[in-house]
C-alpha cells in the first residue's frame, strides 16, 4: 500500500512539473517544443538520476520507484508525443511531423546516453 502511495506523491510532482513546462514552453510555428523538451528531460532524469538512486546501496527501493515509476512516469508523455505527432501530419506539416520523431527518438537515446555518461564521469570536462 505505501508502494502505491509513494508512487502517487512523485507522479503529482512530475505531473505537475510537466504542465508548468509545457505551460512555459509553448508550441513554436505548431511545433511541440514543451512535450519534445519534457520527455528528452525524462530521458536524462531517468537515465541519470535513477541510475544514480540504483546504484546507491543506502537508498530506499521506495525511492527508485517513486522516482523511477511516479516522477519520470508523469513527467513524460508519449501520449502527448503521439497526438500532436497525429496534428503535425493532419495539418500538413509533414516536415515538423518528421523532425519531430527524428529528434523525440534519437534525442531521447542522446539524453539516456548522456546519463549514462555523466553517471559514470565518461564525459570530457572543457
Amino acid at each position: 500500500m505505501l508502494d502505491y502511495l509513494v508512487i502517487a506523491l512523485f507522479a503529482f510532482v512530475g505531473g505537475t512539473a510537466r504542465y508548468w513546462l509545457g505551460v512555459w514552453i509553448p508550441a513554436v510555428g505548431g511545433f511541440p517544443l514543451g512535450t519534445l523538451l519534457v520527455n528528452l528531460l525524462g530521458c536524462f532524469i531517468f537515465s541519470w538520476i535513477v541510475k544514480h538512486i540504483l546504484n546507491d546501496s543506502d537508498v530506499s527501493a521506495r525511492l527508485v520507484l517513486g522516482m523511477g515509476v511516479g516522477f519520470c512516469g508523469a513527467l513524460t508523455t508519449f501520449s502527448s508525443f503521439a497526438l500532436d505527432t497525429m496534428k503535425l501530419v493532419q495539418a500538413g506539416q509533414i516536415g515538423f511531423a518528421f523532425l519531430y520523431l527524428l529528434l523525440s527518438f534519437i534525442g531521447g537515446l542522446a539524453m539516456t546516453v548522456l546519463g549514462e555518461a555523466i553517471y559514470h564521469r565518461k564525459v570530457v570536462e572543457p
